[in-house]
């Protein structure tokens, strides 16, 4: 399908004809499943009578080269009547009355029995990155012969923006482009999957972007064109590929492969994978980190931490979209009834699917960073729980106008374990409260026993279990402090410790929840950085915490190490002195 910016200006000879240098200017400008190509003296044989079909079990370029000129006065009819209409999409109509590239052959069709109905196309713009491209070729009604004379038998369809673009890629398509591509030939141009129903609209990728656009104020829609072998769907600012039973083909572009098995479910939990600092197949999927620690964010989880794997051993626990590492916020003083959260919302349940809105993501080998419009935790006009004061939702969107910033790097200090967590919330409108969890982690139910530990004097204290039963209307029980807060497996081989040196902010506090929950699997513990603030609330809140990991005596050391460079001054106060 698309050409390869090799030169059409290859010596010729004197005694070529113009049918010789014309097809060895097709051949030139156009993509071909050989790999070989003829020298430029090869003869060539002029078209002055009709040419065979190549054999498809063993075609060669110039016997292809040579069916194909048969048909291109024909095909470039075609494609100026296509260019003298009008396309429904502002933005491809333009491109297609701008400059426009010469007309090139494109690659066979992988549909059995179209592997002899040779395909043509034009590039908009002329140079520079490709928007738009136009394809003709003949399609004659069933029983009828290929007939390239009969206008009635050509048909021309627009491929643009980006489908266009992923169409195009010669690493989505596996090295066999556009019509050479497991896809085919378009079949129609750029069409709304929301009023014509193809089988991919209850793909869950598909009806998480749906209740995105719903969500933001935009029109349901879902812009796709149909192939001979399946769909390309644009998933705003990623390609999807499906089959024609509406099955995903591979992995999404840009990044994916067409022709690639599904390297998860859609939008399932990103697992560090390594070689860290490279990105997943859908918005939001990382893997990053370094010998020590490996980290993973995931899309379905709105590009939150859902993966943190230390000596072998997972961290994070990922049961529904309320958990991971991330950050949340209530506004107002309405609880989780306006609360703005990464992960997603609490209808995601346990689906691989998040409402959040990823805006921007990047990776680097130990660096990792986001931006996202949180999805409230409720649902507009979804019952709130009894802790939470209302009733009902006070939101009124499914996502939040706000944006969460955060900055994650593994290995400062010159410690492989400790982990830098940067966050920066900033909100759409003024409140008047705000309750900030920056962040806050969710780690598996063998993290039992939990410990507090004074950075300034080495002061350790172990604490038993906080029994946090279903919510009532005091809420979860919790343990509060200012001290900061290690949890860590029976054996003491496996810890994590949370400090922040923003600790001098307004009851800035280390939190730990234990759930007994009626199912044992669903059991976990929490741990948080949280701080309040009232009287108004800054439009941008900037917060820096530590997550280390390790065993409990490195924790500490790492704790006391990164105390010393940044001592904060305050009085601690230790759970008992909360009570």
């Amino acid at each position: 399908m698309s050409s390869v910016s090799e030169p059409a200006s290859q010596a010729t000879t004197s005694q070529d004809s113009t049918a010789e240098r014309t097809l060895r200017e097709l051949f030139f400008h156009s993509s071909f499943e050989p790999r070989s190509r003829p020298s430029t003296s090869s003869s060539y044989r002029a078209l002055a009578e009709s040419t065979p079909p190549p054999d498809v079990s063993n075609p060669s370029v110039d016997d292809w080269q040579a069916w194909c000129e048969q048909f291109k006065g024909n095909a470039e009819a075609e494609l100026t009547r296509k260019r003298g209409t009008t396309l429904p999409d502002l933005a491809a109509d333009q491109a297609m009355h701008g400059s426009r590239s010469p007309m090139y052959a494109a690659g066979r069709s992988t549909v059995p029995g179209n592997e002899n109905v040779p395909a043509f196309f034009q590039d908009f713009p002329a140079t520079g990155e490709r928007q738009m491209q136009l394809y003709t070729f003949c399609r004659p009604p069933p029983g009828q012969a290929l007939k390239p004379e009969d206008r009635n038998q050509w048909v021309s369809f627009e491929v643009h923006g980006d489908i266009c673009k992923a169409y195009s890629d010669n690493t989505f398509t596996h090295g066999r482009q556009g019509t050479n591509s497991r896809l085919g030939y378009p079949n129609s141009g750029l069409e709304d999957a929301v009023k014509t129903r193809p089988p991919f609209l209850d793909d869950p990728m598909v009806k998480a972007f749906r209740d995105a656009r719903v969500a933001s104020g935009k029109p349901d829609a879902v812009p796709f064109q149909e192939f001979q072998n399946g769909y390309l769907a644009d998933l705003g600012g990623k390609v999807q590929a499906f089959s024609k039973d509406g099955q995903r083909l591979g992995t999404t572009w840009p990044g994916g492969d067409m022709t690639a098995a599904p390297t998860q479910d859609p939008g399932g939990v990103q697992q560090p994978t390594g070689p860290y600092g490279t990105t997943g197949p859908l918005n939001g999927d990382t893997s990053f980190g370094n010998a020590t620690v490996q980290m993973g964010t995931s899309a379905s989880h709105g590009g939150a931490v859902t993966s943190l794997v230390y000596d072998g051993k997972e961290y994070i626990n990922n049961k529904d979209h309320g958990r991971q590492m991330q950050v949340a916020f209530s506004l107002d003083g309405y609880n989780e009834a306006l609360m703005p959260t990464e992960a997603g919302s609490h209808r995601n349940g346990t689906d691989p699917i998040s409402t959040t809105q990823v805006v921007g993501y990047g990776a680097q080998p130990g660096h990792m960073t986001s931006t996202v419009h949180p999805a409230y935790w409720l649902e507009p006009g979804e019952e709130a729980g009894p802790y939470n004061g209302v009733s009902h939702a006070k939101n009124t969107t499914l996502v939040s106008e706000d944006l969460i910033t955060k900055d994650i790097t593994v290995g400062v200090g010159g410690h492989d374990n400790v982990i830098q967590y940067d966050s920066h919330i900033h909100l759409a409108a003024p409140h008047d409260t705000a309750y900030v969890e920056a962040p806050t982690t969710y780690v598996n139910r063998e993290f039992e026993k939990h410990y507090r530990f004074d950075p300034a004097t080495g002061e350790s204290r172990e604490y038993p279990r906080v029994h946090s039963e279903d919510p009532t209307p005091g809420g979860f029980k919790d343990e509060a402090g200012n001290v900061p807060l290690i949890v860590a497996t029976e054996d003491g081989k496996h810890a994590m410790a949370i400090w922040s040196p923003d600790e001098a902010l307004p009851d800035l506090q280390y939190r730990l929840h234990q759930f007994d929950l009626n199912n044992p699997t669903d059991d976990c513990s929490k741990l948080s950085v949280t701080f309040g603030m009232s009287g108004g609330v800054p439009e941008d809140i900037k917060t820096r915490s530590y997550v280390i990991v390790g065993t409990v005596e490195e924790v500490k050391a790492r704790l006391a190490e990164l105390y010393n460079q940044n001592p904060t001054g305050v009085e601690r106060k230790w759970p008992e002195d909360m009570r």
